[in-house]
């Protein structure tokens, strides 16, 4: 039986295509995983009587009453933290992070829920997510009605929050 080349690829142009598309899957690498909470522990957790917040800015002053009631609540967030947080509407929350050790207030960020497309799509997400025991945030959202994705921070202390990881939504989805 005599084989027909034309309809067969060269074993040499089928090992280059071969490789080609491995090395591109392998430079491409896998995706990346959001950071766990248990990767960022703290070792103590603060139980004495939260420190009164000490407001800085004309936004902290403006919200002295919603920033003030939340300090005075357990330790939620890297060991000494909580984190005081009102509507700013529907489908939005602003926040601020208290430390419960000193008062000092470190600004947070106004965030407004994913948009209904993507949830349609891809079902609900917390808006926030923290744990009393870890030092990483979580921000589902898009943060100043623009940018809407996953954002991963780290809380350091007498500093604020640190940008870890950042993840846009595809364009389809983000707002006009």
């Amino acid at each position: 039986m005599k084989r027909d080349d034309t309809t067969v690829i060269p074993f040499m142009t089928r090992s280059i295509l071969a490789f080609a598309v491995l090395g591109t899957e392998l430079l491409a690498g896998p995706p990346v995983e959001r950071p766990k909470f248990a990767a960022f522990p703290v070792k103590i957790i603060y139980r004495g009587t939260p420190a009164a917040p000490k407001l800085a800015t004309d936004d902290q002053k403006m919200f002295h009453s919603r920033i003030r009631e939340g300090a005075k609540a357990k330790v939620e967030f890297a060991g000494h933290y909580t984190v005081p947080r009102w509507g700013c509407g529907s489908g939005c929350n602003d926040y601020v992070i208290a430390d419960s050790m000193t008062g000092a207030i470190y600004d947070g960020l106004y965030v407004v829920d994913l948009p209904s497309a993507w949830l349609e799509e891809y079902g609900e997400e917390k808006r926030m997510e923290y744990h009393r025991d870890s030092r990483l945030l979580k921000i589902n959202g898009c943060p100043g009605e623009r940018d809407c994705g996953f954002y991963d921070y780290e809380m350091i202390d007498g500093k604020g929050l640190k940008l870890l990881r950042k993840e846009l939504l595809p364009q389809k989805y983000q707002p006009q």
